[in-house]
């Protein structure tokens, strides 16, 4: 495991002192958070049960509340009901020496998909023992330490989109040189909002909170930090970072240029107040969106180890984290401040736009092709519409899940660049592509006034089975909504539902700060267009994508990449 401080859980210390305890024979026996059986951090821990234990057997209880859509009602229950969000497992452990199998013998069991609580209580009642449990499946871990969910080793042979190595200019074979997560601030409440002028307003009563803070630190030396944050967190949620700042006095002044609009969610802009003082990690979106002056883009896909299904989207500013599940962004260019800092008139000189794209990926792509016309901006094009391909995403989704997208070569490389070009105009401009044509029901005896299109603190809901339906509030509806607008899925929702999601009026229980969509909107019934571009945007997407060739040659994809 790379990252330690998971291995430091309670029940995977109970699990090394247990064996530990019973030295080379013996039997354990635990119910536990089920999430290590695939956690991608968890490789180790599997890998430790295997080398210890000549028999395993687990029997994954399911019911994982952090997954949403599709994977979430699969899921079925928690066998603990309420009491837990996490997925629950049965593991036995036996260390026997006299074993007659070489190594470990690793039987696994799924409960099924879609079982209510009482279906595995039943069950596991029927079983009584895992002597009961007469179909286990055994497994034969790969080399990456995986029992479900294995990767295909075809997958290490395409191109990587992006690396560790390449990231810290070690090394040139990746097709970006750089990518980053989005913009974490710590504090969403204080920062983000759908006014823009509730979030200068904000912003402004936090930086007054911190330079307050600062001041009455400095006029009291013999304060702790903590002491000071008590009486100071009205208008300001402290985290370490802050504490930091404040004991090295760093100054902080309100201005309105730091505030800008944001890809908050798939679809979903607010504005942010984006001083680096107060981000709890800018990471390097500052390379990749240093303001809203420089133009670029990037294409953002899950983190590893997200627990949502595979989906890529483009973004042409500033993105938060959770975007996209803990995304990463890999831009078509990044940004370095010039070393001369100011011109002759005292202005400070825009930073330089360097190209993304390695040379190298741009040389493998034309020598693969044969074709010295394919350019960087085509590559990434090609790149996008790969990453819509289903047929890519269903045989590397274990992989996807697990490690960084790798390209292969399509066949066709400018059907998948077009592709991916149309997608990318379609998915920037979803603020004022076409409209479709879903319908105004008005629930009111008179003619609605602009008033009756606005957004509640009750969240919109479709009224009907098939979802065609939609109620924006108690006066309007929104009719004719086609299944298509639902095929389109992002970061495990569609459009629509990240729309559903994010269009309500919400206060934040500990500063009280209201964030209110309709501040977006300059006239309520914008949203009503907004409604019709997202659903033209999710059918139109479909389309494209039901007709995108496959990205493979034969069934077998395409591994040579130099």
């Amino acid at each position: 495991s790379t990252l330690k401080s998971s291995l430091y859980d309670t029940y995977k210390m109970a699990i090394r002192w247990a064996s530990d305890r019973i030295g080379d024979q013996g039997v354990i026996a635990f119910v536990t958070n089920g999430s290590w059986i695939d956690g991608n951090v968890d490789s180790g821990i599997r890998a430790c049960l295997a080398e210890e234990f000549t028999s395993v057997y687990v029997l994954n209880l399911r019911g994982n509340a952090r997954t949403s859509g599709k994977r979430r009602r699969t899921e079925g229950d928690n066998a603990f009901g309420q009491g837990s969000r996490a997925p629950v497992a049965v593991t036995v452990l036996v260390k026997n020496p006299d074993a007659t199998h070489k190594g470990c013998r690793i039987l696994y069991r799924d409960i099924g998909d879609y079982l209510a609580r009482q279906d595995k209580l039943k069950m596991l009642r029927d079983w009584d023992s895992i002597a009961g449990i007469e179909d286990w499946e055994e497994i034969r871990p790969d080399r990456h330490h995986d029992w479900v969910g294995q990767r295909d080793e075809a997958f290490h042979a395409l191109f990587p989109l992006g690396s560790k190595e390449t990231k810290a200019g070690k090394t040139d074979d990746a097709v970006f040189r750089l990518f980053s997560n989005g913009y974490k601030s710590g504090r969403d409440a204080y920062v983000y909002n759908f006014s823009r002028r509730d979030c200068s307003d904000n912003a402004n009563k936090m930086v007054h909170e911190y330079r307050a803070a600062l001041s009455v630190r400095e006029n009291n030396p013999e304060y702790t930090i903590d002491a000071v944050v008590k009486s100071h967190s009205s208008s300001l949620r402290w985290d370490d970072k802050l504490k930091q700042q404040a004991r090295r006095k760093t100054a902080a002044d309100y201005s309105e240029n730091h505030i800008r609009s944001v890809a908050y969610r798939p679809f979903v802009k607010q504005f942010l107040y984006a001083d680096p003082i107060f981000a709890q990690r800018e990471a390097l979106t500052g390379d990749l969106f240093p303001s809203p002056e420089e133009h670029n883009r990037a294409i953002c896909v899950p983190g590893i180890g997200s627990t949502k299904p595979f989906s890529a989207l483009v973004v042409d500013t500033m993105p938060d984290l959770h975007f996209v599940a803990f995304g990463q962004c890999f831009p078509r260019y990044r940004f370095a401040r010039s070393t001369r800092q100011h011109s002759l008139l005292g202005l400070e000189s825009p930073p330089e736009r360097i190209d993304n794209i390695s040379d190298t990926a741009l040389r493998a792509f034309r020598a693969h092709y044969g074709d010295n016309q394919i350019t960087k901006d085509a590559i990434f094009d090609f790149i996008y519409g790969v990453l819509h391909a289903s047929s890519y995403r269903g045989r590397f989704a274990n992989d996807l899940a697990k490690g960084l997208p790798r390209i292969p070569f399509a066949p066709d490389f400018h059907a998948f660049a077009e592709v991916g070009r149309r997608l990318t105009e379609l998915h920037l401009g979803y603020e004022t592509c076409d409209e479709h044509p879903l319908v105004v029901e008005c629930l009111l005896a008179d003619a609605p006034k602009p008033e009756h299109f606005r957004i509640g603190t009750r969240k919109m809901r479709f009224i009907d089975e098939a979802k065609s339906v939609l109620a924006i509030n108690e006066h309007i509806h929104l009719a004719a909504i086609p299944s298509e607008a639902h095929d389109y899925s992002v970061n495990g929702r569609s459009p629509l539902e990240w729309f559903i999601d994010r269009y309500r009026i919400t206060q934040d229980k500990q500063s009280g700060i209201v964030n209110d969509p309709n501040g977006w909107f300059e006239d309520p019934r914008d949203l009503i267009a907004a409604f019709r571009r997202i659903v033209h945007l999710s059918v139109q997407t479909v389309a494209i994508v039901n007709n995108l060739p496959s990205p493979f040659p034969n069934p077998e994809p395409n591994g040579e990449q130099q």
